[in-house]
């Protein structure tokens, strides 16, 4: 799609390109002509199509000059053969979106792509499949990005991917060549992030400056003599040669392929060589590592030959340091976490991917630092083994995490409650989401604590699902039952006293639904917990009430608590007589009436015999002498008169 005119001062459209133009011109040259006669930053907009003329030299030192065309494989630009030539050659410039195809007639010394002085490539293919000799992209103090850069990878071929003279950014970009990246420019360094190189000579390499590659898969294919990443000068030169590469992973080679080689053993020069390589795999080159330092002995000192290696999976070691002769220091340095000889499970030969439960996953360096994704762009430090912490993986991809989060219902009712919005707390792994649902409702989002929509009486079921920070969903949510009632029990009285009585610690028996508890007073004392049967305190005589509430299971307590009234009477009633015999009679039988309170009855004693229920009035017969007859009356509630009343009559003859 073509950039719209207000987004750029001013577009320059070769045919057929027709969209937001401001001008339009039948070839390339005339373009860069256009915009080379104005003072506006341009854009040389290229339609979808094959442009084929004479090669191309954009300038943006004066104003911002930019050469785009419809996308990778839809704008091609290509020259008839020439040698040697450059197809797009850009000064302060960017190029994009288009496809630049080398002639393979005859290519040698040709260049794809020449980047200088902050020249941009981005979403360009420079394809050199097929040359000889040839380099695809030539670039200094330039980004290359998401781009691909490609000559034939052979050792015979002789080409460049990209050939660097030093300052360069390269990022999400494939790249092959005989030596498909290189450096040549001491004292300068290239950053390169997640890339894709093949070759069958060099995969890297400097012979002058320093390269900092992460996250990169560097493949050798079969070929014999082969190296991953080369820190190398053959000739005599002093200049120092450092790679750092971190999540690098290294496959293929034939007989004599080396994955690192860190090289300082030209006869004549007291050279400096370091490569630094961590939380890397190199897994297939005949030697994984190798170390050379030497020279002739006249050089005043010993060469430098350096591999610092941590945090790596390895097969094999090897070189020579001169040690013994004093030409040679350094050497393959262990440091913390490598691993040999481990098989780091890929998924295929041609795919580094890690698998689930490969050997590597995890096993990076922990601490902090390092690149923040990996060669897919994802996320670099994530727990691809589970066990609750992220640590880096091994090589160029991170085990992206497969293993679902689990869930835990942590607060919360469960069984009876009698709350009806009630809340839930629950947790999994750091940075996990959840998902809440209730009975057959539909899961939606939630976070802890959750607090319930309000509930009917009944038996219900919250559901909670997390999902972790790589969208992994836990497969079986954690589920907590429970019953909501709000409903209080009914408490009823079942026996005990009820109006008079002459009790005074009745006892009184209750009872509700299952599980129910109770609670107590008497009058207006404070509930407390009792059972049933249940004993009163001593009461004083006179009226009472016992009350009993029940709280189910639920915590639901009785709004209507069953009550029992009483009243206690614990005095006996008083006897009266109310008829009796003068003291002296000569009569054989005598009548005594008596009485008491409503509802009394009688008992009466002869001269000390035992006491008889009677009524009154009771006749009494007499024989001659002395006779005490005494009454007793006992109320209704069984109290009986302690001072019972006495009649005392005597008998004598009649005269």
């Amino acid at each position: 799609m073509a950039t719209p005119a207000s987004a750029v001062d001013n577009v320059i459209c070769v045919l057929p390109a027709s969209v937001g133009c401001d001008q339009t011109v039948a070839t390339i040259p005339l373009a860069v002509l256009a915009a080379n006669n104005n003072t506006v930053d341009d854009t040389i907009l290229l339609g979808a199509t094959s442009y084929s003329g004479l090669p191309i030299a954009i300038d943006g030192s004066a104003h911002a000059v930019t050469l785009k065309g419809a996308g990778q494989g839809s704008t091609t630009i290509t020259l008839p053969p020439s040698t040697p030539q450059t197809y797009v050659n850009a000064t302060h410039a960017t190029v994009r979106d288009l496809t630049i195809s080398m002639s393979t007639v005859t290519s040698n010394q040709d260049y794809g792509l020449v980047l200088n002085a902050g020249s941009v490539a981005d979403h360009v293919t420079v394809d050199g499949a097929g040359t000889a000799n040839a380099i695809a992209i030539y670039a200094g103090q330039s980004t290359v990005t998401n781009s691909v850069a490609v000559t034939t990878p052979t050792a015979a071929a002789g080409g460049r991917g990209i050939f660097s003279s030093g300052g360069n950014t390269i990022s999400d970009t494939t790249i092959s060549g005989t030596q498909a990246l290189d450096l040549s420019d001491p004292g300068s360094t290239d950053n390169v992030s997640r890339v894709h190189i093949r070759s069958d000579y060099n995969g890297v390499v400097t012979d002058g400056g320093t390269i900092n590659i992460d996250d990169a898969v560097i493949d050798l294919g079969t070929s014999a003599n082969s190296v991953g990443l080369v820190a190398a000068n053959f000739n005599n030169s002093t200049s120092l040669k450092t790679i750092t590469a971190d999540h690098v992973t290294i496959v293929g080679g034939g007989a004599g392929s080396r994955g690192a080689w860190v090289y300082a053993a030209a006869a004549g020069a007291l050279q400096t060589a370091t490569l630094n390589l961590t939380n890397s795999i190199v897994r297939g080159p005949a030697t994984s590592l190798v170390a050379d330092a030497s020279n002739d002995g006249s050089q005043g000192g010993a060469s430098t030959a350096t591999l610092n290696l941590s945090y790596t999976d390895y097969q094999t070691t090897g070189g020579t340091i001169d040690t013994a002769g004093g030409t040679g220091a350094g050497g393959i340095v262990q440091g913390a976490g490598n691993l040999v000889n481990i098989d780091p499970g890929f998924v295929s030969d041609s795919d580094q991917h890690l698998t689930v439960g490969s050997p590597v996953v995890d096993k990076g360096n922990p601490a902090a630092g390092g690149p923040a994704l990996d060669l897919d762009g994802a996320a670099r430090v994530v727990d691809g083994d589970g066990d609750g912490v992220a640590v880096r993986d091994l090589g160029a991809y991170e085990l992206l995490d497969s293993i679902a989060p689990d869930t835990t219902i942590d607060s919360g009712p469960s069984g009876l409650t009698n709350d009806s919005t009630p809340t839930f707390g629950f947790s999994s792994e750091a940075g996990a989401t959840f998902e809440c649902k209730v009975d057959a409702g539909v899961f939606d989002a939630c976070t802890s604590p959750f607090t319930t929509p309000a509930l009917v009486d009944g038996q219900h079921t919250l559901s909670v699902r997390a999902t972790d920070s790589a969208a992994n969903t836990d497969a079986s949510p954690a589920t907590r039952g429970f019953t909501v009632d709000t409903v209080g029990p009914d408490t009823a009285i079942g026996s005990g006293p009820s109006g008079l009585t002459n009790d005074s610690t009745p006892t009184f028996a209750f009872s509700s639904e299952a599980g129910a508890t109770f609670e107590c007073k008497v009058d207006n004392a404070t509930y407390a917990a009792c059972t049933s049967p249940s004993t009163t305190p001593t009461l004083a005589e006179g009226s009472h009430t016992f009350t009993v509430r029940a709280k189910d299971a639920a915590g639901n307590t009785d709004a209507t608590p069953a009550t029992r009234a009483i009243t206690v009477d614990t005095s006996g009633p008083d006897t009266t007589i109310t008829r009796k015999p003068a003291k002296r009679v000569t009569k054989k039988a005598v009548k005594i009436a008596f009485s008491s309170e409503a509802g009394a009855t009688f008992e009466c004693q002869v001269d000390g015999k035992a006491w008889k229920p009677c009524t009154s009035p009771i006749k009494v017969r007499l024989k001659l002498g002395k006779h005490t007859i005494l009454v007793r009356a006992t109320d209704a509630l069984g109290n009986v008169d302690a001072t019972p009343a006495k009649v005392k009559v005597k008998r004598i003859p009649k005269p």
